[in-house]
């Protein structure tokens, strides 16, 4: 006789566990629904009248380019773009933003401007899983063509690229591939144009393909694609005169392949090299004609720029510029100090400054890295040097404290570090104002940048009245040192060089003072800190250096009667100070040399 089946019925936890399951699917597809069938509905609409290549992307690339299309393009100055051929092609271009910014940039403008999606090179392997997968999301998405792993060999690794890249060209008349040769990003333009791989010319030999020279730049280099989209969307309304950035593209004649690859490279190399003389920043910079200029390219690909004044074989002293600074910050006769005191004087712009390249979410402490590298090159490794630091430069100075071969500190009318600074009412008004607005602009930077914009253009277009406003709140001492017409052209030289790279140069560098250094001022590897500050400082009060001296066990404090917060500029003062540092440097070396080694 057979047992009777038994039916397993769910119990009332097991119903309400699968109702409320089968709910919350059903919620969550609803949610979905009602996002993205709008937006098919809107990228339909926006892109009717777009090419075959750009409405067949996924909806990533096609949400990039209505707003690409939309708030950025109006923002590029391009010139060259009747030079793209009609069939497929190569596109090669210098290389300086490590964000991508300028692979965003041309891969929409193609699209935008010549109906083609260009498809940049990404690399296919990793022992990373996360790279990997994200590597595979671009390339689904129809944006990164995979290339074989950077860890193969030269010889098969160039090999399997160029005959990807030459496969997917013959695949359609309308293919397109972005190629910045260089291979890394770079910040000189120099170095942009150096060390380039045969890929482009190789894979275009391969296809019967042209490549195309292009050259890129006129943003900040630390701008992101996100920094570029968001910027555009603000200015939405803009006037033309008054843009939120302005980059600037230069499209060369296609260049026909040969069998002389070297020969085809060197006519590439040339092309770019050409097209990056117009435009703004590629170009060599006035400043960079001054004999005492120096630049180097750091190990992250950054370049730190920096003035080499003084007799070559004197002793070293790094000088950190002000606020609103920049390396040409000096005083009048600098170099007949120098001479007379046998000083090197090596001044080098801060990140996003001058000449030096931007870092992105740089911090106090982060300088001493570019000072470490920056002596190392200059001066050999270990070997002894002092350092200089002026207003904010001083701040920088202490967070270099611990770096080799330092001797001694010298901080002339120094801010100090904010961030120990409680009472922020013993500054200036202006001053207070400024930390104020940086310690906000890590919630919102528009204000702030509204604020330097204003700034740099009266910088630049007013100077009269800048100068004139900057010396009404300053003590009598300063108002007459900067009312000499040489201190006044000193000033204004300087003061333009430190706005040069336009907005956004003087937020980072006050966010960086909240950037929470972590200073050890009780075991400084100089053997001595003068911290000299004048008695009428109205913008950084004598209390601050004060302060300064009780924290720093190895200070010598001086206070200078009668003097503001520029007394370095009256003859004499500067003078005086770098003999006292000198003398510093020369007592530390002596010690250091009777200490026992262990």
């Amino acid at each position: 006789m057979e047992s009777p089946q038994i039916k397993t019925v769910p119990g009332p936890r097991a119903r309400n566990f699968l109702r409320r399951g089968a709910e919350s699917v059903a919620m969550l597809l609803l949610g979905f629904a009602s996002v993205a069938i709008p937006l098919h509905l809107l990228l339909r609409r926006e892109l009717r009248n777009a090419p075959q290549d750009i409405r067949t992307q996924g909806w990533p690339i096609r949400i990039l380019q209505v707003l690409f299309a939309k708030y950025v393009i109006q923002w590029i100055d391009v010139e060259g773009v009747e030079n793209l051929p009609s069939g497929s092609y190569v596109v090669a271009a210098n290389h300086a933003y490590k964000s991508g910014v300028d692979g965003f940039i041309l891969g929409h403008l193609l699209a935008t401007r010549h109906g083609r999606v260009p498809r940049i090179l990404v690399t296919a392997d990793s022992r990373n899983w996360m790279v990997r997968a994200e590597r595979w999301v671009l390339h689904h998405y129809g944006i990164a063509l995979l290339v074989p792993d950077e860890g193969r060999s030269h010889t098969a690794r160039r090999g399997g690229l160029v005959d990807i890249i030459a496969s997917y060209l013959k695949q359609s008349s309308r293919h397109a591939v972005l190629i910045f040769p260089a291979g890394r990003a770079i910040a000189d333009p120099e170095l942009q144009l150096k060390n380039w791989s045969t890929g482009a010319v190789v894979a275009a030999e391969k296809s019967l393909c042209p490549v195309v020279p292009v050259a890129i730049g006129g943003l900040r280099l630390d701008w992101t694609p996100e920094t570029v989209i968001l910027s555009a969307i603000e200015a939405d309304g803009a006037k033309p005169e008054d843009p939120p950035f302005r980059i600037y593209v230069r499209i060369g004649k296609p260049i026909a392949p040969t069998i002389d690859t070297k020969a085809d490279l060197e006519q590439l190399r040339a092309a770019v090299a050409k097209l990056m003389q117009d435009i703004p920043g590629l170009r060599r910079a006035p400043g960079e004609s001054d004999p005492a200029f120096g630049k180097m390219t750091l190990r992250n690909g950054r370049t730190l720029a920096f003035t080499d004044r003084g007799p070559r074989g004197g002793t070293p002293i790094l000088y950190f510029h002000g606020f609103q600074g920049s390396r040409l910050e000096r005083v009048p006769n600098l170099d007949d100090i120098l001479t007379k005191l046998n000083l090197r004087f090596i001044a080098p712009d801060r990140p996003g400054i001058g000449l030096s390249t931007p870092a992105r979410g740089r911090t106090v402490t982060g300088w001493a890295e570019d000072v470490r590298e920056l002596t190392e090159h200059m001066l050999g490794p270990g070997q002894p040097f002092s350092i200089f630091g002026f207003s904010a430069g001083a701040t920088y100075a202490l967070a270099c404290g611990r770096l080799p071969g330092l001797n001694a500190i010298a901080l002339a009318s120094g801010l100090g570090l904010p961030h120990l600074i409680m009472d922020w009412r013993r500054y200036s008004s202006e001053v207070w104002r400024i930390l104020l607005s940086a310690k906000l602009a890590n919630f919102r930077s528009g204000t702030f940048l509204r604020i330097e914009k204003k700034q740099r253009d009266l910088v630049y277009s007013d100077w009269g009245a800048y100068y004139e406003d900057l010396r009404s709140d300053l003590s009598e001492d300063d108002q007459r040192i900067l009312a000499r017409p040489e201190v006044e052209e000193l000033f204004r030289e300087n003061r333009r060089e430190g706005y040069a790279q336009g907005m956004g140069c003087l937020l980072h560098e006050v966010q960086a003072f909240y950037s929470d250094p972590r200073i050890d001022l009780a075991h400084l590897e100089a053997c001595t800190v003068l911290i000299v500050h004048g008695a009428k400082d109205t913008i950084v009060p004598v209390s601050v250096a004060w302060d300064l001296h009780q924290r720093i066990p190895s200070s010598q404090f001086s206070e200078v009667p009668g003097r503001g917060h520029y007394f370095i500029y009256e003859p004499g003062q500067m003078e005086e100070l770098l003999a006292d540092l000198l003398d510093a440097h020369r007592t530390c070396s002596t010690d250091k040399q009777r200490m026992p080694t262990a």
